[in-house]
């Protein structure tokens, strides 16, 4: 038989100031709602109401999250877990395993990535047989506009400090830029952590700055757009160690524009969404195709039997991808505001 999940009520007024809508009875037997229970009632930004049971065991047993972990598995199979956990917003992560010693690579794994990637984490517990790690981090802390605008800030200046090694050929230098790169997914997971809590929680959302639920869908993508920027940015500064010697300064300087263009539409593109502009959203789209262009142009004119061919190729391509990704964060600002320049029949 299927359930209906819909039913129409009406309305009615007690005392003059209260109104009072009956709710079917199948309906709280489900959710097991005894009489003079509190419930609790959220309004909604999409003018809905949310009604929920408040059921504190239940959220005692969600804020802790268990992960059993055996030899089979390796320790970045344990990594994933616990990062799959801090998204889903559980406050504690417990790795335990049954009957035998938590090897030392899952521990070792364990401690880089709560050092390195998880913003306000700490190991609270660790015994040969369980690690507890506590998210201490009030949630959110930060605005989503301050939180973007920083982790914008630091994958803009990677990019620029990899073009610079590219020039130089100073692998310290290099290693800076990719030792930048854990900060900027540490805030990603940040974000991305907050953005699932803010879907199912109005309060999170207003702290966010966020407006609706559906908000939190296409900052999902800017957040991985930005991290993927990053990444690139990392990659370029990675080869720096494969350079035979230095490259011709004509390349780098062609280079050098490319990346001037790139970083110009990402910053176009995170302006678009945090200003609501559709119209300079557009023309980051526009403007990421003139520069696909102009990669293909350079791309041409490396030859394979050219010194420093492949890293110069690869650099390139990175810098496309950066324009790439610019496109897509601008998309969400399009898709965001497209009410705001087409009217409605």
């Amino acid at each position: 038989m299927k359930k209906n999940f819909s039913q129409t009520r009406k309305m009615q007024i007690s005392g003059g100031s209260t109104f009072i809508v009956s709710l079917p009875k199948n309906w709280i037997d489900e959710l097991k709602i005894k009489a003079g229970e509190n419930v609790t009632i959220v309004k909604n930004s999409n003018q809905s109401l949310t009604i929920f049971p408040i059921n504190k065991n239940e959220e005692v047993k969600k804020s802790t999250a268990v992960i059993h972990s055996s030899q089979k598995d390796s320790g970045e199979a344990i990594k994933r877990k616990i990062i799959a956990a801090y998204l889903a917003g559980y406050k504690i992560i417990k790795i335990t395993t049954k009957g035998m010693r938590i090897t030392s690579e899952h521990s070792s794994s364990i401690r880089q990535l709560v050092r390195s990637k998880m913003i306000g984490t700490e190991i609270v517990e660790s015994s040969s047989e369980t690690i507890s790690i506590q998210i201490l981090t009030r949630l959110p802390e930060l605005s989503f506009n301050t939180a973007l605008n920083r982790m914008y800030l630091m994958a803009n200046n990677m990019v620029r400090e990899s073009i610079e090694t590219l020039e130089e050929g100073e692998m310290e230098h290099a290693n800076e830029v990719v030792s930048m790169d854990d900060e900027v997914d540490r805030f990603s997971l940040y974000m991305r952590r907050n953005l699932v809590l803010a879907v199912g929680n109005e309060s999170v959302l207003k702290d966010m700055g966020l407006q609706k639920p559906s908000d939190c869908l296409g900052y999902r993508t800017i957040v991985s757009r930005i991290e993927r920027i990053a990444d690139h940015a990392s990659l370029i500064a990675k080869r720096i160690r494969f350079i035979e010697e230095k490259i011709d300064p004509k390349i780098i300087a062609k280079i050098k524009k490319l990346s001037e263009n790139s970083l110009e539409v990402f910053e176009r593109s995170i302006t678009a969404v945090q200003e609501h502009d559709f119209e300079m959203a557009e023309n980051v789209a526009q403007k990421v195709s003139q520069i696909i262009e102009e990669e293909k142009q350079i791309m041409n004119k490396i030859k394979e039997t050219d010194k420093n061919a492949s890293i110069i190729r690869f650099a390139l391509e990175d810098l496309r991808r950066i324009a790439e990704y610019s496109s897509d964060i601008a998309e969400v600002a399009i898709d965001d505001n497209i009410q705001r320049i087409i009217s409605e029949e």
